[in-house]
């Protein structure tokens, strides 16, 4: 289970890359190392990029 905080900050960042807003590379790589160990993460990275994004990571 993730923190209120926690989800929140995630909330966010996917916000803002969903409408090409600047995320630095911490950010990224936070939610690159949450969504490791949270498959609740990783459901939402997933439907917020979409299939391509997946896509892009399995090459």
């Amino acid at each position: 289970m993730i923190s209120t905080t926690t989800k929140i900050r995630v909330q966010n960042i996917l916000n803002r890359i969903e409408s090409n807003q600047l995320v630095t590379l911490e950010e990224r790589i936070f939610l690159n190392k949450l969504s490791s160990v949270s498959a609740v993460v990783s459901l939402w990275i997933a439907s917020s990029l979409g299939p391509e994004a997946s896509a892009i990571d399995n090459d």
